[in-house]
């Protein structure tokens, strides 16, 4: 709307070009809006902006909304054992388990249970290590590994260390120390191995078994890390033993 406009429609009468204006002006005015009156400012605050100074807040804070979220389990599930079958039974022990998985379907599952636990000893011997090598058939191959085997039943781990290292070398420990139990295929077989490390040996008397044709093999330790850095070791006792003893600081870090 602009004043002339404004002239021609006030009622009866004409006005002139400067209250056309004013008028105009006035309606102009009364259609913009009006600023919001400013909010209260608690005196609190206003004393706070006064001073440059922003007061700790003391109301509490509102609750916040959390989502249900399920509880984690007090245990993971597990399958239960419902029965034994024992299908083979030789150097070797494999049994058929039913069991129930946690999803309530039964099912079969085959277990190696062919010893209760087997062990293996890294041996030291002056600045060497004393380690064994011995034809593996279901592999084809000699390897390196470590003086051990299957422990019997009522004997415990010591006992059957001790036991294997006069068997297969010939040699009595006169201490041994523990050094890492695992379990070589958790898949499938029930049995732990348990690792020792022998800081010294005296002569014993060696026991042969046809089955086992064991050779004593005495090596520097800077030898036997050369061998682990190139691949060339392929027994996980003889790897774990190695990494174990330099992490209990009973032999040097590998290469050192």
């Amino acid at each position: 709307m602009n004043a002339d406009s404004v002239v021609r429609s006030r009622g009866g009468r004409a006005l002139s070009a400067a209250e056309g204006r004013a008028l105009a002006e006035q309606l102009m005015q009364s259609r913009r809006p009006r600023p919001e009156a400013p909010a209260a400012v608690r005196p609190e605050a206003a004393a706070a902006a006064a001073s440059d100074h922003i007061p700790p807040r003391t109301e509490a804070p509102e609750p916040v909304r959390r989502s249900r979220v399920r509880p984690a389990p007090s245990a993971d599930p597990r399958w239960r054992w419902i029965s034994t079958r024992e299908t083979h039974r030789g150097r070797v022990r494999i049994d058929v388990d039913e069991v129930q998985l946690p999803t309530g379907e039964r099912t079969t599952f085959e277990v190696d249970r062919s010893v209760p636990f087997t062990v293996a000893t890294l041996v030291q011997q002056g600045s060497d290590l004393l380690l064994a090598r011995q034809y593996r058939y279901p592999v084809d191959r000699w390897i390196l590994d470590l003086p051990g085997g299957g422990g019997e039943f009522g004997e415990v781990p010591e006992q059957a260390a001790r036991r294997e290292l006069e068997e297969e070398l010939g040699v009595i420990a006169t201490t041994l120390i523990p050094l890492h139990t695992y379990f070589a295929n958790p898949g499938r077989s029930v049995w732990a191995t348990h690792l020792f490390f022998a800081p010294g040996v005296r002569e014993g008397r060696a026991l042969v078994d046809p089955s086992e044709r064991v050779q004593p093999v005495r090596m520097p330790l800077a030898e036997l890390d050369r061998l682990l850095v190139e691949g060339e070791v392929t027994d996980p006792a003889l790897l774990i033993a190695r990494t174990m003893a330099a992490a209990k600081g009973l032999l040097p870090p590998v290469g050192a």
